[in-house]
């Protein structure tokens, strides 16, 4: 009798502990990249008319900032918003295409006809939900060239004031 008591009790508490899961949208890798496409509501076009857009140089509308932010494991603040932009910028153009390599809590997104030297964009996986790594995933060349078109841009609202 004490047997069965233990034994249903231990199941009992085995049924009751809650695993961490990770938010929807955010349970692996491709999840993540899903939910960036959702934030810019361009999940349903195709490669080609998001490559014909890039081309164009037409602008994608952010349509939920809170998605978006929360896309990256390291987003800082406002001045983020070119690194998530690049980063966006290079998973759109290759949507149909993108090849995803996981490895621990690291995960790696290349397109499949890109070049070996270009820089992946890194996910990391943090309490069960991927992340998107801005500093791992835009080169720094490209960093510091968003940063000081941002720093340009808040200058020049403060002057205009």
């Amino acid at each position: 009798m004490r047997l069965v008591t233990t034994i249903t009790l231990a199941l009992l508490l085995l049924a009751s502990c809650k695993r961490d899961r990770a938010p929807t949208g955010f349970e692996s890798p491709s999840a993540t990249i899903d939910s960036l496409f959702r934030a810019y509501g361009v999940q349903d076009i195709s490669q080609n008319e998001a490559r014909r857009r890039l081309e164009a140089r037409e602008r994608f509308e952010l349509r939920d900032q809170g998605l978006f932010k929360s896309c990256f494991s390291d987003w800082q603040g406002e001045h983020d918003h070119g690194l998530g932009g690049f980063v966006f910028g290079q998973l759109v153009a290759a949507k149909d295409e993108l090849q995803i390599s996981v490895e621990d809590e690291t995960a790696q997104v290349r397109a499949a006809s890109a070049s070996p030297e270009l820089q992946p964009i890194i996910l990391v996986k943090q309490a069960g939900a991927w992340k998107i790594d801005l500093r791992q995933s835009v080169p720094p060349r490209v960093r510091q060239s968003l940063y000081e078109v941002y720093r340009r841009a808040r200058r020049a609202e403060r002057e205009a004031k």
